[in-house]
Order: structure tokens, then C-alpha cells, then sequence
């Protein structure tokens, strides 16, 4: 018995030892697979750092091209304007107005009856039924009418009208029997009008790009491609235009609320409504929010028009948000977050700069030195600085963290030392700047959780820019529907341009692909895009 027992222990601590062994091999697996995993973390940090320079390069050359453009846009539209003509403010969308606009038409006119599109025909193409053989009897169809409708594509400074012959198709021994008709099946993105994808590219491009009022892109197309096509038509066009791309607006949506940094830029503007509903009326002014991804995503701007500022209804999308939105003081994002402790809230460390900026501009200079209002935008400046010697160096974003945890609390608790414990002047511009920064401070330092996290929200600024130059022309908006039409549309043609796309070709290629491919492919930032969509 007692060998009995003795050969068990044996067993017992043969099995123990290679428990041991094995649990060994495990471990050195483990450390080499650890070793290999934070490799390809530094490996795909280092990548976000070398996405984030791009981006910023990218919108830096948008951002120059922007402010040199802003003059020649407003000036390229006045070109749609007879000289004779007084510019009063128009309206960016006139969408909803303009269908629902009475028409006053001469007895059984039509549209472009004035336009000869036989003249202008170099192709024609014939639509028929799928099946050349009956159904029923196996038969070949022979042709039981033919209904002809002319498109019109867009090619630069010219039109090419293409003439459809559609084509019905009957059996010719089955039809005494039964009048069963063959029909071509549709697969037009506009049936039944002359809307190619190329055309309706070229006018979402002139109306939403250039920012020209329907009634002046009307003028133009006609002294341009000679063919009449009234503000009313365009406006339907690009109704339905903003219909078609509603698939990609909503994921465009989605992949910004799930972005790799988890971090979105929010700003907003104000935009005033023509004519708005009964009870609206006292309503002076509705709103374009902007939301937009940082440098270290691939580039997302989102325009979406509200009536009103109420945080449920503009920001119901970000309801289940799990992450930071950098933004300003708007007191609807405090709200947000309460209501979704999910989100935190990094405010702009330069709308805080400013403030004290432009009190030390209105300084004389002898002054300056002795302000409180330069010692406080030193130490602000301190920070900046700091920021900018990060991006100078490269440090992807675990690194920009570690430095930011290292060398700016000393800074920041100057700068609270010069906020919270002294007293200003009471109603004084610098007692006014001071408020407003011990306001915001609790949320000025959630930067310090994460390297992704931008002090500043430049980059939502920059994104409503574009916005905000195209209204210097239209000035108002005619509809709530016309806004929603038109923010959608600025969303994709912007982000877009943020993506080094042609927006003309981008848009028809989209037309052209909407059926057939996935949505996810035809994103502006997809990488499955062909490459030819690029600016050269």
C-alpha cells in the first residue's frame, strides 16, 4: 500500500512539474505575444501620427485656397447677374419654396418646348424588355409600341443629348389570346425627366459648391448650353438629388459617431428661414451645426440644419455617444452630457485666448507689459506653444499624452492661480474674459486624458468657414425643408473636398454606383474609390 502511495506522489509531481513546464511556455508565448502587440500598437499609432499630418496639411491648403477663393466666389456669382440687375439677398435652397411656388403658365405649354432636341441628338439608344422570347409560348416579341424621351448629360461648356427610344413588346401569337405587354425596365436615378447623373452633378456642384440661387443657375444654364430649364424643375432636380444621398448622409453619420480617435469637433452658425411655418413666425433665427472628425480619422463634416437650439432634437444622434466632443460654451452640450455621462466635453482653449487676445489689442502699448489680460495670454500662449512643439516632433498620440501629463500641470495651475485668485475690475472687459474662462475651466483640461484630444476646436471652425461664405451670397434660406436639402448635400460635397476628391466627378460617380455597390464603397473617403476621382 505504502508503494502504492509512493508511485501516486510520483505521478503526482511528474504531472505537477509538467503543469509547470507547460504554464512556462505559456508565459514566454504570452511575453512574445505582448511584445508583438505593443509593436503593432506603436506601429499603428505611428500611422494615425502620419494620417494626422496629412489632414492637417490637407486642411491647411484648403484652409489657404478658401480664403483666396472667398472674394473670387462672391465675384464669380455676380458674373450670373446682369449688370442692370440690383443683387438682393437670395436664398440658399429654394427647394421646398419653389415646388410648392404657383406656377403661372400659358394654356398647354410644356416643359422646354422651345428647345429642339432632335437637333441636338448624337446618339440614341433603345430601351427594351429583358426577355426577347414570350413567356408563354417561347415565341420571339415583336414590337407593340414606342415611347421616346430625350437626357441630357453635362460635358463642359456644352450639352450631349442622347435620344431613349422605349421600346414595349407583345407576342405576336400569343397576343389574340391575351394582350399581355412587355415592358423595359427602368434603372434612371430621375425617370421620366431629362436628368442624367452627369447633369444633375453639374448643377449640384454650380448650387451648393458655388452657392448661386436657382433662378441665376437657370439664367446661366440657358445662355450657357442653350437649353431653358425653369428654378422650378431645378429645384425638384435637387430634391430628389438630396433624396438619392440620404444613404450615404446617414453613414457618414454613423462611422463620425463611431470614430477611431473618439473624438468629435462640434460648432455651429446661425442661418435665417424665408419663410417659415405659421407658428414660427417670431422665429428669427434657426441654426447649421457642424460636426466634424479630428485629424487622426479619416475626414467626416457633417452639416445639419435645426430650427432651434434644443440639444434633444440637434444632437438626438449623439444621445449614445461614448466619447469627447471638443466645442465651445454652448450651454447645450453641458446638457448632453448630463444627460449621457458617457460623453465628456473638452472646451476651446482658444475661444478663452481671444478673449484676453483682443483686450490686449485695444491696450496702448506702454501698458501691455503690466496687464493682467498679456500675463494670462502668456501662460495660455505657454500651452499652445507646447501643442506645437509636439506636432514638430511627431509624437504620435500615447506619447503626446505622457509629455502633456508631464509638463503641463505647472502651467495650468498658473493659469489658475491668475483666474480664481485675484479681483478685477468689476464690469470690466477683462472681469468679463476672466468669468468666462473659470466658467469653461472644468472642461478645459479634459485634453489631459487623451493624446487624440485637440486643445483648441479649430478644426470645426475652419469646416463652418466654407458655410458661412457661400451665405455671404444667398444670406437666407427658404424652407426648414430647403436647409435640411442643402446641409445634406454641403455634407457630402465637403467632405469630399476635405478627401482631395474632383466633387463634379465624385458626385456622378456616386449617381452612377448608388444601385449596385455598397454604400460603405461609395463613401468620399472609401478606399475602394477609383483613383481617377482625385483633384491632380
Amino acid at each position: 500500500m505504502c508503494y502504492t502511495k509512493c508511485m501516486n506522489l510520483k505521478e503526482a509531481l511528474k504531472e505537477i512539474k509538467r503543469l509547470q513546464e507547460q504554464n512556462q511556455q505559456l508565459e514566454e508565448k504570452q511575453h512574445v505575444l505582448s511584445k508583438e502587440h505593443s509593436n503593432l500598437q506603436h506601429e499603428f499609432e505611428k500611422t494615425l501620427r502620419l494620417l494626422f499630418e496629412a489632414n492637417e496639411k490637407l486642411n491647411l491648403v484648403l484652409k489657404e485656397k478658401e480664403n483666396a477663393v472667398e472674394k473670387y466666389t462672391i465675384e464669380r456669382v455676380k458674373t450670373f447677374i446682369p449688370k442692370t440687375e440690383v443683387m438682393t439677398p437670395v436664398i440658399i435652397n429654394e427647394v421646398e419654396a419653389l415646388v410648392k411656388e404657383k406656377k403661372i403658365r400659358k394654356e398647354k405649354s410644356r416643359n422646354f418646348e422651345n428647345f429642339d432636341f432632335e437637333r441636338h441628338v448624337s446618339e440614341t439608344r433603345y430601351e427594351k424588355p429583358e426577355t426577347d422570347a414570350c413567356p408563354s409560348c417561347g415565341h420571339d416579341l415583336s414590337i407593340a409600341s414606342e415611347k421616346v424621351r430625350y437626357v441630357v448629360e453635362s460635358i463642359p461648356a456644352t450639352l450631349k443629348v442622347t435620344k431613349i427610344i422605349k421600346q414595349s413588346c407583345k407576342c405576336s401569337v400569343c397576343n389574340p389570346k391575351n394582350n399581355q405587354i412587355y415592358y423595359p425596365l427602368s434603372t434612371s436615378l430621375f425617370p421620366g425627366s431629362i436628368m442624367t447623373h452627369s447633369f444633375a452633378s453639374y448643377i449640384t456642384y454650380h448650387k451648393y459648391e458655388l452657392g448661386i440661387p436657382f433662378e441665376h443657375l437657370a439664367r446661366h444654364i440657358k445662355e450657357t448650353l442653350d437649353i431653358e430649364i425653369s428654378k422650378q424643375n431645378l429645384a425638384l432636380y435637387m430634391a430628389k438629388m438630396s433624396n438619392i444621398l440620404v444613404p450615404l448622409y446617414h453613414q457618414m453619420k454613423e462611422d463620425l459617431l463611431h470614430n477611431q480617435a473618439k473624438v468629435i469637433h462640434a460648432d455651429e452658425t446661425t442661418l435665417s428661414i424665408s419663410k417659415r411655418p405659421e407658428a414660427d413666425k417670431e422665429r428669427k433665427k434657426s441654426y447649421v451645426y457642424v460636426y466634424t472628425s479630428s485629424y487622426y480619422d479619416q475626414q467626416i463634416a457633417l452639416y445639419d440644419f435645426h430650427e432651434s437650439r434644443a440639444i434633444d432634437r440637434t444632437a438626438a444622434w449623439l444621445s449614445d455617444y461614448e466619447g469627447t466632443i471638443v466645442c465651445d460654451d454652448y450651454a447645450g452640450y453641458t446638457k448632453l452630457k448630463k444627460d449621457n455621462p458617457k460623453i465628456k466635453l473638452q472646451r476651446c482653449f482658444s475661444h478663452v485666448r481671444r478673449r484676453f487676445s483682443d483686450i490686449v489689442k485695444t491696450l496702448p502699448k506702454e501698458n501691455v507689459s503690466s496687464s493682467y489680460a498679456k500675463k494670462i495670454l502668456d501662460v495660455i500662449g505657454q500651452l499652445f506653444y507646447l501643442e506645437s512643439m509636439y506636432k514638430k516632433e511627431k509624437l504620435i498620440a500615447p506619447e503626446i499624452l505622457i509629455r502633456r501629463n508631464k509638463e503641463h500641470p505647472p502651467i495650468l495651475k498658473e493659469l489658475e492661480d491668475l483666474l480664481f485668485n485675484h479681483v478685477y475690475k468689476s464690469g470690466s472687459a477683462l472681469e468679463g474674459a476672466v468669468n468666462y474662462a473659470k466658467k469653461v475651466w472644468p472642461e478645459l483640461t479634459t485634453y489631459l486624458t487623451s493624446g487624440y484630444i485637440e486643445i483648441s476646436n479649430n478644426i470645426a471652425e475652419r469646416a463652418v468657414k466654407p458655410f458661412v461664405i457661400n451665405r455671404k451670397v444667398f444670406m437666407t434660406s427658404g424652407s426648414y425643408d430647403g436647409a435640411r436639402y442643402t446641409t445634406l448635400l454641403f455634407s457630402i460635397i465637403r467632405t469630399a473636398r476635405l478627401n482631395d476628391l474632383n466633387v463634379s466627378t465624385y458626385l456622378e460617380y456616386v449617381l452612377d454606383h448608388i444601385q449596385t455597390k455598397p454604400i460603405k464603397d461609395l463613401l468620399p473617403y472609401s478606399p475602394k474609390l477609383d483613383k481617377s476621382l482625385k483633384n491632380t
